[in-house]
């Protein structure tokens, strides 16, 4: 085997790869742009079909905030219903 060291290119920095960057999970905002998307909508629920599949949320990741957080809605606006009757 060969003891010489190998030439290197004078000046030029070695980057590092940015791989396994994870971003911080947070539920609470996702869920907030959920709600919030309902409420500028006012209810229409083709309207929001539209808003969330044009949005940039991350569903695959916050699949079970989405749940919680649609289904959580409809049943405190169906029984403020009920409290207004």
């Amino acid at each position: 085997m060969s003891s010489k060291e190998r030439p290197t290119l004078g000046g030029t920095r070695i980057k590092t790869r940015k791989r396994n960057i994870a971003a911080p999970l947070d539920p609470a905002a996702f869920s907030d742009a959920v709600v919030q998307i309902y409420l500028d909508n006012a209810g229409d629920l083709e309207l929001i079909a539209k808003s969330i599949e044009s949005s940039d949320l991350n569903f695959s990741r916050y699949g079970d905030t989405f749940f919680e957080a649609s289904f959580l809605h409809q049943q405190k606006n169906f029984s403020l219903l009920i409290f207004y009757f």
